[in-house]
């Protein structure tokens, strides 16, 4: 009878696993859709070896990265490879050695407080977290005052930073990466055969939006790559009310001020913070049904002038209103190769304004090589507020 139900199993799920394509998003794999549909046809722009890396005791970097999924894999993501990430084309593009961390593992205060930052201080600090983490996530640094003081740092102005850093770029060229397909391997991922099956007859059930996930129709087909461009994937969360509450928003800056502050009192180390907005703050205006509430984030994180922020929101939307795609990739809630590369741009001209590296011009973010055809061999040049 286990034999007989194994078998039946088999037969359902073996035509699935040879029809679909091996299941790479996040928005795809927790909401149930293909990626046949929705993965991007543009490849990814992949460094082979990484330039960034994951940041190694006793090693001192030029910056370290203290984020998350848009600056790095993941750490139980075992799809995406280390290489494609903005940090990559950040240190192509100067030459700064960079190590990343991942928040869930090293939070940006215990590193702040730690014998490592102390005796090898980077000479910048670059924490990112993406927007819908800002809801539930920092409310704990409302006690980073008492957390500074146990560790002897001492929340004092800004001293001056040292003499700019000259840049002197890598020049590597990224290698096109694109997405593994169902007809690649001989044996079909029966474990992604099973959880679309799963996650589908769930939506079936329970109704769109039930996984956290929606389809959303959107105006502008040239916005993505996939196979489906009259609509997208977007976490129901991305339209939440409380991307507009002002008063949430000015703790979140105080504390994050706060933490530049005890960055920045060695004297040595430069603060700067990353915030990539979500897909759907992005893509708002492209919406069929625009959502009732926009985003402020940005703005209200930039309404305190001292606090160190790379701008990124307003640079996405023209870049998507220009006809650049997969900004975001179709199937993830996250970047897609060309996000990266703008992110790296912004994160540069950043550093170019504080004063950490010196560059007469903005620098050429290595393009990724393409098929006449792709979108996105026409790579829209709007520079970073």
């Amino acid at each position: 009878m286990a034999l007989r139900l194994l078998a039946l199993l088999l037969a359902a799920l073996l035509p699935v696993g040879f029809a679909l394509d091996p299941v790479q998003g996040d928005l795809t794999r927790a909401g149930g859709y293909t990626e046949n549909a929705f993965g991007p046809k543009a490849p990814q722009a992949v460094f082979v070896p990484p330039l960034a890396e994951p940041a190694r005791a006793g090693t001192r970097y030029d910056v370290v990265v203290i984020g998350d999924g848009f600056s790095h894999p993941d750490p139980d993501d075992a799809r995406t490879p280390f290489g494609q990430f903005w940090t990559d084309h950040l240190r192509n593009a100067t030459g700064l050695t960079v190590g990343v961390m991942h928040q869930e593992r090293v939070s940006a205060w215990s590193y702040v407080n730690s014998a490592e930052f102390r005796e090898r201080p980077p000479r910048v600090l670059i924490v990112e977290t993406m927007e819908r983490r800002l809801r539930h996530q920092l409310p704990a640094m409302a006690d980073a005052d008492t957390v500074a003081e146990t560790a002897h740092v001492t929340l004092a102005s800004s001293r001056p930073a040292p003499e700019a850093i000259p840049v002197k770029p890598l020049q590597a060229t990224p290698q096109p990466r694109p997405r593994p397909m169902a007809h690649d391997g001989l044996i079909p991922p029966l474990g992604d055969a099973l959880q679309f099956l799963s996650k589908a007859a769930e939506r079936a059930m329970s109704g769109p939006g039930e996984s956290g996930v929606v389809e959303l129709p959107v105006t502008y087909t040239r916005l993505f790559t996939s196979e489906k461009r009259s609509s997208s994937l977007f976490l129901a969360e991305d339209f939440a009310s409380w991307r507009a509450d002002q008063v949430l928003l000015a703790e979140r800056r105080a504390a994050f001020r706060r933490l530049q502050q005890a960055v920045e009192s060695n004297g040595v180390t430069r603060f700067l913070l990353m915030v990539p907005p979500d897909k759907g703050t992005v893509y708002a205006d492209f919406l069929e049904e625009p959502p009732p509430v926009r985003s402020i984030v940005e703005t209200t994180l930039r309404d305190d002038p001292q606090l160190n922020l790379v701008p990124l929101a307003k640079g996405l939307r023209e870049m998507a209103a220009n006809g650049t795609a997969d900004l975001y990739a179709p199937n993830d809630s996250r970047w897609g190769a060309e996000g990266q590369r703008f992110a790296a741009q912004a994160v540069h001209d950043s550093l170019r304004r504080m004063g950490v590296i010196a560059t007469p011009e903005s620098p050429h973010i290595a393009t990724l090589p393409c098929k006449p055809g792709y979108l996105d061999c026409a790579v829209a040049t709007t520079a970073a507020e």
